[in-house]
């Protein structure tokens, strides 16, 4: 019996502190995430030229920030001039669907009800400008923070899995090693899939929107694809700015980008989604969409965006810890 209240005891512990450190694991998790892909890399780059790994990751790292580099020289003045456009156009459309919304009798209340709520929310707003500002000055030293603990667990992954693992008994050690590096390949093969599709979409809707003759084309193409590292919640947020844009140059035009977008989530739903699935990490939807609105409300944006790579995860601790080694051993 005591044994017994010992170990619900230091359970709801680590619980408790889980949930204090909620935010601190989250991040943790993206540096892990970030090692994950750095290792894959860096290993494959290890195998095709038989360099250490440990080169090969400093080459990898070299070889990103000068891709990004040459990328920010060749088109970055070009999507910033397009950003800060884009600002622009999304605020005039933003007035022009309100003041249209006005000219309606449906429209009139649920404007006069939004404005009201906007301006019982202001009283409260200002107290929240400082930690704001904290908040954004903040979040690059939080990026950093992330960028330099993925280097390093990228740089030895054995000593952080060993040091894991000698939390584990002896007799589960062995055992563990397995779902730790079959978790860590799944995330490999997650954020490779996930790679894929994005660049896929990417070229799809910048294509679409050139050939449909859409102003500030290749952001709003870059801007869907980064979104569509968010299954679902993604590809409708990047749909937005591109419509109400097109919106600026006529309806019409505005419904055949609708149409555009709808076309390609369609076909990446069905065509490209399934082919990277087959070499990568297939998700079912539905549990997706649960870890997003679960994760989403308990952690805000940031969980949302790791909702995916969580899940890809836990998948793959619950069958390989939970299904294969205790439900179904042999002798249960």
């Amino acid at each position: 019996m005591d044994g017994t209240f010992r170990a619900v005891a230091v359970g709801a512990a680590i619980l408790l502190a889980a949930w204090a450190l909620r935010d601190v694991l989250l991040l943790a998790f993206a540096a892990i995430l970030i090692a994950c892909v750095l290792r894959f890399a860096a290993d494959r780059l290890s195998a095709a030229i038989a360099v250490g790994s440990g080169w090969c990751l400093a080459l990898v790292v070299a070889a990103g920030l000068l891709a990004l580099a040459l990328f920010g020289w060749w088109r970055g003045g070009v999507i910033a001039a397009q950003a800060v456009d884009l600002g622009d156009q999304f605020g005039a459309r933003g007035q022009e669907v309100w003041r249209r919304l006005g000219q309606t009798e449906w429209g009139n209340r649920l404007t006069t009800q939004a404005r009201d709520a906007v301006e019982s929310s202001l009283t409260s707003v200002g107290g929240y400008l400082t930690g704001f500002a904290r908040s954004a000055v903040g979040i690059g030293g939080t990026a950093l923070l992330v960028a330099v603990a993925a280097l390093f667990i990228a740089a030895t992954p054995s000593s952080y899995v060993d040091g894991a693992l000698r939390l584990l008994p002896l007799r589960a050690r062995a055992r563990g090693r397995e779902v730790l590096d079959a978790t860590g390949r799944a995330l490999q093969l997650w954020f490779l899939g996930q790679l894929v599709d994005m660049l896929a979409v990417a070229v799809l809707i910048g294509a679409g929107l050139y050939v449909l003759d859409v102003p500030l084309a290749l952001t709003l193409a870059l801007f869907a694809g980064l979104l569509n590292f968010v299954p679902f919640i993604g590809a409708l947020a990047g749909a937005v700015p591109a419509v109400l844009v097109a919106f600026g140059e006529s309806p019409h035009q505005a419904l055949w980008v609708a149409g555009l977008f709808v076309a390609v989530q369609t076909l990446e739903g069905n065509v490209i989604a399934p082919l990277i699935q087959r070499r990568t990490v297939s998700l079912p939807p539905a549990l997706t969409l649960f870890s997003q609105t679960v994760l989403g409300a308990l952690f805000g944006p940031l969980g949302l965006v790791l909702a995916t790579p969580v899940m890809a995860a836990s998948l793959v601790v619950v069958r390989m810890a939970y299904v294969e080694s205790v439900l179904e051993r042999p002798g249960q």
